[in-house]
């Protein structure tokens, strides 16, 4: 079945085709400089086949070029020469397409299954999960060795052009590592580990005193190895005020900071508290994850420190950018987190006739006994869905994807993949 030939799915195509060429209707490349004018026939099915099969630009480079099914998918099957492109280009049209277009092509997807009657707008469940990150666990010491080893390969890069301070800043950075090798492996006992841990905290003061006059003295330069280097070490800076109070705070009085800094290279990555069987706390992004009747799914990174009495209203704010600013469900299911007398008005004045939030404690319900079922069996279909989202099939946990611009596409994007194969799956089913 491919986009190009197959009658049932062509105005699926045309319409992902609109979506997307407002995200590349410019002549450009994605870093700014001018470039021929993307071809929308050649890479709006290359993105969508990516993405329903989960392959990274290389993998799709070698899916397009020895499989026939993919050159049918992309219209390219009868061509005896095709225009075909390699894994760098379609990285582009990838990074193009950005987490708003990501985002633009799964409200389509939700509206084409609605039309389609496979998707039931009148029932909305939420849930918040994490995506988690391919990290270490997040000890201080761990995190200042982070932020001293990205500053380390910033100032490696400018010892050979004989800057003035180098040599002492990198000396610096090695005399942190060995302090957090020290913490690991020579510190036993809680006053021993805390006292390394102070000495840290003071060699790292020291070191970004340092880095900062470096940073000064190359201010005039513009080459573009000093310029990757400044912002990297602007940016650590940055991250050294809000971190190093949080590890003050942690040593002083015992209690964790809230919005506590995790990896100095994401610093919208939290550590989250799950409690669940084998992992207390969970380290990456917290998300919305919110399901339609049906199974088609939508969510969004929570902002902010996590209040999980306001998620429903979030969850319907997200509902009403997909389906319009007036539109609502009949039933919305959340458990007994989002909870809150100013949550369940905010729903009723809202127009949302079933509230269906599980009560803390010996609380009343607001639906009656016969929705509390529906909402006990739709609260275990939605973790079920959170479930599939992260198995390695769509890839929503550990994203290898380093840069913030690249990894906050990595969560649309196994939403998208879902969402793209489950409607895949209906309409072949339909056809059937």
């Amino acid at each position: 079945m491919g986009f190009a030939d197959h009658g049932g799915h062509h105005e699926l195509h045309s319409q992902v085709k609109n979506a997307t060429c407002r995200k590349w209707d410019t002549p450009k490349n994605t870093d700014g400089r001018p470039g021929l004018p993307w071809d929308m026939a050649v890479y709006v099915p290359l993105v969508v086949l990516m993405l329903v099969k989960r392959l990274n630009s290389r993998e799709m480079e070698a899916d397009v070029s020895e499989h026939v099914v993919a050159r049918v998918c992309i219209g390219r099957q009868d061509d005896p020469s095709p225009q075909m492109r390699d894994h760098s280009n379609i990285a582009r049209a990838y990074a193009a397409l950005g987490k708003d277009g990501g985002d633009e092509i799964n409200a389509l997807m939700l509206h084409v299954a609605r039309d389609c009657g496979f998707a039931d707008v009148s029932l909305l469940s939420s849930e918040t999960t994490a995506q988690e990150l391919p990290i270490g666990y997040p000890n201080e010491p761990g995190i200042l060795r982070g932020m001293a080893q990205r500053c380390g390969r910033a100032l490696a890069q400018r010892k050979t052009r004989a800057v003035v301070g180098v040599d002492t800043a990198l000396a610096q950075g090695q005399t942190i590592l060995r302090t957090v090798k020290a913490h690991h492996l020579c510190a036993k006992g809680q006053q021993a580990k805390r006292q390394v841990l102070t000495r840290l905290l003071t060699e790292v003061g020291a070191f970004v005193v340092q880095t900062r006059r470096l940073v000064q003295g190359l201010g005039a330069r513009r080459d573009r190895v000093t310029h990757h280097a400044i912002t990297t070490r602007k940016t650590m800076h940055e991250v050294a005020k809000r971190l190093i109070p949080q590890i003050v705070q942690w040593i002083t009085t015992g209690v964790v900071a809230k919005g506590k800094m995790v990896p100095v290279g994401v610093t919208q990555a939290r550590a989250l508290v799950r409690h669940k069987a084998g992992k207390e706390v969970e380290c990456g992004l917290p998300y919305l994850l919110s399901r339609l009747g049906g199974g088609y799914v939508f969510g969004t990174v929570i902002r902010g420190v996590v209040d999980e009495s306001k998620m429903p209203v979030q969850a319907l704010a997200g509902y009403r950018e997909i389906f319009g600013a007036h539109a609502t469900p009949v039933l919305m299911v959340y458990d007994r987190g989002g909870y809150a007398r100013a949550t369940v008005r905010a729903l009723a004045n809202a127009g949302v006739k079933a509230i269906g939030l599980q009560p803390k404690g010996h609380g009343a319900w607001h639906v009656a006994e016969a929705v509390r079922e529906t909402v006990r069996s739709e609260r275990g279909k939605t973790e079920g869905i959170i479930g599939t989202l992260k198995t390695d099939k769509y890839g929503f946990n550990k994203p290898k994807e380093r840069l913030w611009q690249t990894l906050e596409m990595a969560g649309p994007r196994s939403i998208l993949s879902f969402n793209l194969n489950k409607l895949m799956r209906d309409l072949v089913r339909t056809d059937r």
